[in-house]
Parts: C-alpha cells; sequence; structure tokens
C-alpha cells in the first residue's frame, strides 16, 4: 500500500512538472543605434546601443554581451563585453558597447568612407544571462561628417 501511494505521489509530481511553463522569459532586444563617435589617423570609436526588455516580473542578471561587427563587409571589431548588471522587471533597459576600431581596419575602409561619406554595417551578437544567451543583430547604413 505504501508502495503504491509512493508511485501515484512521485507520478503525480512528475506530471505536474511536465506542464509547468517556463519560469523565466527570456528578454526580447533591439538594436537602437550603431554610430560612429570619432575618427582620427590612429583610431576610432563606435558606439552601439541594445534596447533590452525584462518582460518577467522580476528583475534577471545581465552577465554581459558577446558581439561582433563587420563595417563594408570587413570585420572590425569583436569582443565580449563583461557588463554585469540586473534588468528591472517589464520595463527596457539601455545598454552601451563602446567599440575600438584599429588603424589599419580604419585605412582600409578610409577610401570608401571619404569617398560616400557613409558605411554599411553588419552587427550581431547575443546577451549573456546566467543559463541563456539572446542572439540579436542587426544592419544598415551610418553616416560619416
Amino acid at each position: 500500500m505504501k508502495l503504491t501511494t509512493l508511485l501515484f505521489g512521485a507520478m503525480s509530481l512528475l506530471a505536474g512538472c511536465t506542464a509547468m511553463p517556463n519560469v523565466v522569459a527570456p528578454p526580447s532586444i533591439s538594436v537602437q543605434d550603431v554610430s560612429l563617435q570619432s575618427l582620427s589617423l590612429t583610431q576610432g570609436t563606435g558606439l552601439v546601443s541594445l534596447n533590452v526588455t525584462n518582460p518577467n516580473a522580476f528583475p534577471i542578471p545581465l552577465e554581459g554581451v558577446q558581439y561582433n561587427l563587420r563595417l563594408n563587409g570587413t570585420p572590425v571589431a569583436s569582443g565580449d563585453q563583461r557588463q554585469a548588471m540586473y534588468l528591472p522587471p517589464n520595463q527596457p533597459t539601455a545598454v552601451q558597447i563602446p567599440v575600438q576600431l584599429q588603424l589599419a581596419t580604419i585605412m582600409q575602409l578610409a577610401p570608401v568612407l571619404w569617398q560616400n561619406r557613409s558605411v554599411q554595417y553588419q552587427l550581431d551578437g547575443a546577451v549573456r544571462l546566467p543559463f541563456i544567451s539572446v542572439p540579436f543583430q542587426r544592419q544598415g547604413g551610418i553616416g560619416v561628417n
């Protein structure tokens, strides 16, 4: 009798667990802006602005952001920014990623930048949470003054 009760209880518990919805919903991510902040003969600085929205009723920890950036198809930056913070519940959070461009890369792109006064970019990466990574991607163009 005890064995039957124990088996029935274990089966009920397992059935309840399979019917339980996901406890934590992943955040939504949008790329708000990709801009060139400064450009000189030795280096360039870009800024990637993400908007990360936590749909949960509780804060979730953000561990960092992994990214790859290409300008006119040329890989110019990649990195893994470790930016620990909490995403507040039910609201968007701005996440800024500074990107350093190297002289060699700038020199390859300089003729196109000066002639067209714009550059095409492709950005992809992932926002890292404790148990999952949520991917993002965007492409477009930015002007150079």
